[in-house]
């Protein structure tokens, strides 16, 4: 199956960044407060918060879209629509990194 997806690369590095997104989270749990604000579109206030591992949310949900890409890639026979999922993935794989990076940096212990 591996070898039919048409750019593979793109999904590979995309779960390589949400995977170490993930441990880099674990890893950084000790710098961070026990809350830590990841829900910005709710009010401002306690609505806004979650644990630290909350934080796991953001690379988990990049994660399940890069393997609905992956496997719609499969699916789809038009050589842009896979280039479109391709990169898409690697998209909200960086759009996550930049959003865990800017949170960590605003509270983190450091």
């Amino acid at each position: 199956m591996w070898k039919k997806v048409t750019y593979r690369n793109y999904f590979l590095a995309a779960a390589i960044l949400e995977i170490v997104t993930a441990f880099t989270v674990l890893l950084i749990k000790k710098f961070l407060p026990p809350l830590v604000p990841l829900f910005y579109g709710r009010p401002t206030g306690e609505g806004q918060l979650t644990t630290t591992l909350g934080l796991l949310i953001a690379p988990s949900a990049s994660f399940l879209i890069t393997i609905s890409n992956l496997f719609l890639s499969l699916w789809v026979k038009d050589d842009f629509l896979k280039r479109i999922l391709a990169i898409s993935a690697l998209a909200v794989s960086v759009l996550t990194i930049i959003t865990i990076v800017k949170i960590v940096l605003l509270v983190g212990f450091f």
